[in-house]
């Protein structure tokens, strides 16, 4: 009986070495995998050119006491005919697997955009390991170039608006950052304009040591509506964009005009609704805006109350917003998103009308309506103190 005890017991021992021994052979070592941090697609040629960013651990480590090297960053080049064929290639020189949970960026060039997207959404969206929440971005600079431009004092690109955007974009919103599942649920929903950031690299605002040292910035956006590609626009052209976007956190608007400044005011907790109405047949479209704002810098003192305070920013909100639908009149692009109201809100007359040329008209607005209530940065303890006369 004690025999058939011990023998049972070395069974199972050796089992559990064996068992040990091959689970050992299924995982590397952390240092040893290919972590791909994000992805870029290129178009020229008829073939597909497919970038894939890496980045070294030792980048990422936090080292007390010892200075930190510059980031290690590698960025593959493949091609092939499909978006899947060049993909696929970088496997022949990966040395070890490939890691794809950490892609938290996607960079399209303006000829992927103009070639058409749904080759590119299929690969991306088809492999399980594939998140569907990385950054999208456009550009049109060199798709290398972007991805290997670095941050801040040796810090990888994972701190830099290519991985983190958010964090920019909470201080300053201009434009949107916006992810892959937001993205393909914009783009291929009926009725619906959205855009991707353009990424660029500037060279010319940063200085290390005397020397110019490139940044990435965002200089526009590319616009899309039912599949298709609509052009890009400069970030300049697209201010009145921020006014009309949830997601704005906190904007600054330079009064009474560009040219003849007066005072800063950045503007927070804003809300806005756009309601259809039927006028004489044709919709047409009310706009309400409501914001808080803070009188952040005075350059004169020649608008010296509250009222007029926050009738130049209600007038430079309203001025922002129709230069933007001006825009879309003269490209025939939809920046209000005015038909989608229609899809989501009168179906039935959307279909009916299901015609962009006639609801983009020069009189589809009908009336703004903007609330701004003002308030004063204090400099004790950085207090909000309300404006007095």
């Amino acid at each position: 009986m004690k025999r058939k005890s011990m023998m049972d017991y070395l069974t199972i021992l050796v089992l559990c070495l064996l068992f040990l021994n091959a689970c050992s052979h299924d995982i590397g070592e952390i240092e040893n995998q290919n972590f791909a941090t994000a992805i870029g697609v290129d178009y020229r040629d008829g073939e597909y050119y497919v970038y894939i960013q890496m980045i070294g651990l030792s980048a990422v480590a936090k080292k007390e006491g010892i200075d930190k090297a510059p980031p290690e960053v590698y960025v593959s080049e493949t091609r092939g005919k499909t978006f899947i064929d060049g993909f696929f290639k970088a496997y022949h020189t990966a040395q070890e697997r490939f890691l794809w949970a950490n892609v938290t960026a996607i960079v399209l060039s303006e000829n992927v955009l103009k070639k058409g997207m749904g080759s590119v959404f299929d690969g991306l969206t088809r492999y399980y390991e594939f998140r569907p929440t990385p950054w999208m971005f456009g550009t049109k600079d060199s798709v290398v170039d972007i991805l290997s431009t670095t941050g801040f004092f040796n810090q990888s690109p994972l701190d830099t608006i290519l991985h983190s955007p958010e964090s920019s974009y909470e201080q300053s919103s201009s434009l949107r950052p916006i992810k892959l599942n937001r993205f393909a649920r914009e783009f291929f929903e009926p009725a619906r304009t959205t855009y991707l950031p353009s990424l660029t690299v500037d060279d010319t605002q940063w200085k290390n040591n005397k020397k110019n040292e490139a940044k990435l910035a965002i200089d526009g956006a590319f616009v899309l509506h039912d599949n298709e590609y609509k052009g890009f626009f400069a970030l300049e052209k697209l201010k009145g964009l921020r006014w009309l976007t949830p997601e704005t956190v906190r904007a600054a608007i330079l009064l009474p005009t560009k040219n003849n400044p007066e005072f800063i005011t950045v503007l927070e907790d804003q809300m806005f609704q756009i309601q259809p109405v039927m006028q004489n047949g044709d919709f047409r479209f009310n706009i309400l805006y409501f914001a808080n704002g803070i009188v952040s810098n005075r350059m004169r003192n020649n608008t010296i109350h509250v009222e007029a305070m926050e009738e130049f920013v209600r007038k430079g909100i309203i001025s922002e917003i129709r230069q933007l639908y001006q825009l879309g009149l003269e490209h025939n692009i939809d920046f209000l998103n005015l038909q989608h109201q229609l899809y989501r809100k009168y179906n039935l007359e959307w279909k009916k009308q299901n015609d962009q040329d006639t609801l983009l008209r020069e009189d589809s607005i009908k009336s703004f309506e903007v609330h701004i209530t003002l308030q004063h940065a204090g400099s004790f303890k950085n207090r909000k103190i309300t404006i007095k006369e």
